[in-house]
C-alpha cells in the first residue's frame, strides 16, 4: 500500500515541495550531466515517489512484529561478506546511505547479533524517546553521535562487533574534508576513517532496494582498498565511490532531495542559489 499511495501522490508531493524538487533537478544535473533532461525528469518523480514511501512505511517498520517486518525481505545479496568480516574479530562499519529503504534496512540488519547503529538524535527528547523505543526492538545497541557516544562506538568496534553508519550526511564544524562525489567536491564527515585508522576494522556498504508489491531486497557491498589508507582525503575519496555504487543499485531510490553540496570550497559559488 505505501509503494502503491506514494505512486499516485509523487507528482503532488513535488508540487508542494518546489526547494526539495529544485534540489532533486541541481543534485541530478551535476551527478548525470549526459542525461537527457527527460531522463533527469523521470528520474527525479522516481526519487520524489521513493521519499514518500519512505514516509509512508514508517506505520509498519515502527509496529510491525520484528519477525514479520524481516520476512519482507526476499534476499540478501553479500551476506557471506558480513559473517566473513564478523569472524576477523576486527569490527566492523557497514555504510548505510540515504538509499531506499534505509529504516527498514536498520530493522533488518538487527539479525546480526550485537550491532550498534548509530543516529543522530532529534532536538524533541520525546521524540527520541519514541525513535528508540521503535528501532532498538530487534535488539540492536542505538548509540548518538554525541561525544559520550563515539566514544560508545569506539568502544564496540575494538570489542570486534559490527555497527551501521550513515555516510553522506553533512558533517559537522570541523568534522568534515571535501571529497569528491561523483567527480566534484562534498563535504564528507570523516568519523570512518578515522574509525579504520584508530581500531583497525574492516567496512561494507549495504542499501536496502524497495520492490514492487512490497517487498525488499538488501544488498551488502564490498568498498575499496583504499577506504583503509592513512591518508583522510584517499579514504575519503573511496568511500564516496562506495556510496556511488550503492547507488548505481538504482539511482531512482537514492535521496537526491538532500542538500549534498549545500557547502562548497572556500570561494565557490552556493550551489543550490
Amino acid at each position: 500500500m505505501p509503494y502503491w499511495l506514494a505512486g499516485k501522490g509523487a507528482g503532488l508531493w513535488m508540487r508542494l515541495s518546489p526547494v526539495k524538487r529544485r534540489t532533486t533537478e541541481r543534485n541530478l544535473e551535476r551527478c548525470y550531466p549526459r542525461m537527457s533532461p527527460a531522463e533527469r525528469g523521470r528520474l527525479a518523480r522516481e526519487s520524489f515517489r521513493h521519499y514518500l514511501c519512505s514516509v509512508l512505511e514508517t506505520g509498519h517498520n515502527w509496529y510491525w512484529p520484528l519477525d514479520r517486518l524481516q520476512s519482507l525481505c526476499d534476499e540478501f545479496v553479500g551476506q557471506e561478506l558480513a559473517e566473513q568480516a564478523l569472524a576477523s574479530g576486527r569490527g566492523v562499519v557497514v555504510l548505510a546511505p540515504h538509499f531506499g529503504a534505509w529504516e527498514y534496512l536498520g530493522m533488518y540488519l538487527q539479525r546480526i547479533p550485537d550491532i550498534a547503529i548509530l543516529y543522530k538524535p532529534p532536538s524533541h527528547p520525546r521524540l527520541e524517546e519514541a525513535l528508540l523505543s521503535k528501532r532498538r526492538r530487534g535488539g540492536a545497541n542505538l548509540i548518538p553521535a554525541t561525544p559520550t557516544g563515539l566514544r560508545q562506538l569506539y568502544a564496540h568496534i575494538r570489542a570486534g562487533k559490527g555497527a551501521g553508519v550513515l555516510p553522506d550526511q553533512q558533517p559537522s564544524a570541523g568534522q568534515g574534508c571535501f571529497a569528491p562525489f561523483f567527480g566534484h567536491p562534498a563535504l564528507t564527515g570523516v568519523l570512518v576513517p578515522r574509525l579504520v585508522q584508530r581500531t583497525g576494522c574492516l567496512v561494507l556498504a549495504s542499501v536496502c532496494e524497495r520492490r514492487p508489491g512490497g517487498r525488499y531486497r538488501v544488498h551488502l557491498l564490498p568498498v575499496e582498498a583504499d577506504i583503509y589508507s592513512t591518508d583522510i582525503a584517499t579514504s575519503l575519496a573511496a568511500m564516496n565511490r562506495a556510496i556511488e555504487q550503492c547507488i548505481a543499485v538504482d539511482p531512482a531510490q537514492y535521496l537526491w532531495s538532500y542538500r549534498r553540496f549545500k557547502s562548497q570550497p572556500q570561494g565557490g559559488e552556493p550551489f543550490y542559489g
